[in-house]
């Protein structure tokens, strides 16, 4: 067996584990043998590679980093790897590229030649991010028995740590043992992400005025005071862009998805999200159809009230709980 995993966490570790595990199931006996590129150590591995190959030994090679030998090192590597014997061989070559504004770093980008080269000799697995979410979710369907839609839902209560959502998953298997998934079984069983948590506390705040289930959150959650206030900052900076949008006639809050989903194109590069690309349209949309009437002088009052908290917050002038609890009960 070699493979060349290319690709970025987390999904480039869990192929590296599951791959280790079918390796070792294979043939207990033997011990991988780690080499590391970022320690130069890639002679040595083929030094290992050229001396087994020559007594025909099982071996379990496992070449890390060797994204900092970049496409030219890469092909350099598997045209002197082609002058030896692979056979009872097995291989994991890792290969962890830098992502950028949701773009791998051009500079550790492989060429054609490059992944041809790979190819002639190694599985080549792609397990980029855009692989790993597909991964995630089919992960979930098939270990819940879940359609889409509920596996969907299911990510996006845990956050975005492949090993959590994993974990959680298993969890929840074991507890259903083969019963229908439904999530009210469920509910109490998960760790659901804080960050969902004070999402939803936000969106039912500006919609209600009700804060009272903000601080019990907060009291429970101490840790969390000062990403509540950044989230509710991030929230009104895309209410702020709504009401500009609206203002300007460009949309209008009454307006039906399909005429947004066209139109979005056109302003999309104002709602980048944590990936750095523009949020789904429908995600916006959302924030349009239960728009309240927020006007653009409100919400740049208290984007600014926030920042002169959170400045107070760190030079130590006032303690963030009382200061939070004043602003949601000044509020509107």
């Amino acid at each position: 067996m070699f493979y060349f995993l290319y690709g970025n966490s987390p999904i480039i570790e869990f192929e590296t584990e599951k791959i280790t595990k079918e390796i070792l199931e294979k043939y207990p006996n033997i011990m991988p043998k780690f080499f590391d590129c970022s320690l130069k150590e890639e002679d040595e591995f083929l030094s290992t590679l050229q001396v087994n190959s020559i007594f025909k030994t099982v071996d379990f090679l496992v070449l890390k980093r060797s994204e900092n030998l970049k496409s030219s090192g890469i092909q350099k590597l598997f045209k002197s790897i082609k002058n030896y014997s692979l056979d009872e061989k097995n291989i994991i070559i890792v290969y962890n590229v830098p992502i950028q504004y949701g773009k791998i770093v051009s500079d550790y980008e492989l060429t054609k030649a490059s992944i041809k080269l790979i190819e002639e000799l190694a599985t080549f697995k792609d397990c980029t991010v855009i692989k790993e979410s597909k991964a995630t979710l089919n992960y979930v369907k098939q270990n819940l028995n879940i359609t889409e839609k509920d596996a969907k839902e299911f990510i996006e209560l845990l956050g975005d740590d492949y090993y959590h959502i994993k974990n959680e998953t298993n969890k929840v298997a074991t507890f259903l043992e083969g019963q229908p998934y439904s999530f009210e079984k469920i509910k109490n069983l998960i760790s659901i992400d804080k960050e969902y948590n004070m999402k939803d506390l936000i969106e039912s705040f500006l919609k209600t005025k009700n804060f009272s289930d903000i601080i019990i959150f907060l009291e429970k959650n101490k840790d969390s005071y000062l990403g509540f206030i950044y989230m509710l900052t991030d929230e009104l900076i895309s209410l702020l862009k709504l009401a500009s949008l609206i203002k300007s006639g460009k949309i209008s809050k009454n307006m039906n998805y399909n005429v947004f989903k066209e139109l979005y194109n056109d302003f999309s590069d104002l709602f980048i999200g944590k990936n750095f690309k523009a949020q789904h349209p429908y995600t916006i949309f959302l924030k349009l159809n239960s728009f309240e009437n927020f006007s653009e002088e409100f919400l740049e009052k208290k984007l600014k009230e926030l920042l002169e908290i959170e400045y107070r917050i760190k030079s130590g002038e006032r303690d963030i709980d009382i200061e939070t609890e004043i602003f949601l009960g000044k509020f509107f």
